[in-house]
């Protein structure tokens, strides 16, 4: 069986039980009866920016060359 803390013996504990998550142990909580596992989560990269047409399909379709024949200082609408 897991050993896993309830709710309220977690809160006066929170952050050295976030410390030890973050250090890979493995921290449980439970609250009626279901279990929580507590973890790192890495934060992922932001999707780069891509510049308009950058992913030219030229070919494909006939209107792919109007569509990427827009000017540099084209900014498309929010």
């Amino acid at each position: 069986m897991v050993k896993a803390l309830t709710v309220s013996q977690a809160k006066p504990k929170l952050g050295r039980l976030l410390d030890q998550a973050g250090a890979g142990q493995e921290v449980y909580l439970r609250r009626k009866e279901r279990l929580y596992r507590v973890e790192l989560v890495t934060e992922i990269e932001p999707i780069p920016h891509r510049p308009f047409g950058y992913f030219n399909t030229v070919g494909k379709d006939p209107l792919d060359s109007l569509i990427n024949a827009a000017p540099a200082s084209f900014t498309p609408l929010p």
